[in-house]
């Protein structure tokens, strides 16, 4: 594969990459009728085990406070609050908020891949109505 140079024209080619042929759905490709439902519960399988943790508290929350209709796009005081509430909703025995801010100083990774996980979620809600 070629590596990437910083050129314009560059298109990787996945066909020299051992899993594209080998892919499960690469022969039957043709007759297999994909819903986004399915691709999307296909590729949510790949997230990693924290991620998969911490997802269900994301939709929980999405599910109270959010509403595309009315609200398009939220404040990022609202994701701050949402975000908040994942993380009192989730907090899993061995996190400590005040632990990470000693390690880490003011960044704190958890608090930033909830975030992630919730802007992530309120786009893929939206996905079906703007488009």
């Amino acid at each position: 594969m070629t590596d990437y140079k910083g050129c314009p024209d560059y298109k990787p080619d996945y066909k020299d990459c051992p899993d594209y042929h080998d892919h499960k759905h690469y022969h039957d490709h043709k007759h297999e009728h994909y819903t986004y439902d399915m691709i999307e519960a296909e590729m949510m399988r790949m997230h990693d085990p924290l991620c998969q943790e911490i997802m269900p508290h994301v939709r929980m929350v999405c599910d109270r406070y959010d509403d595309p209709w009315r609200c398009p796009c939220p404040t990022r005081e609202m994701l701050e609050r949402w975000c908040d509430e994942v993380m009192c909703s989730w907090s899993p025995s061995w996190y400590s908020a005040e632990v990470e801010t000693q390690q880490f100083g003011r960044r704190r990774p958890l608090r930033s891949l909830v975030l992630a996980l919730l802007i992530f979620e309120l786009l893929r809600r939206r996905r079906r109505i703007f488009r």
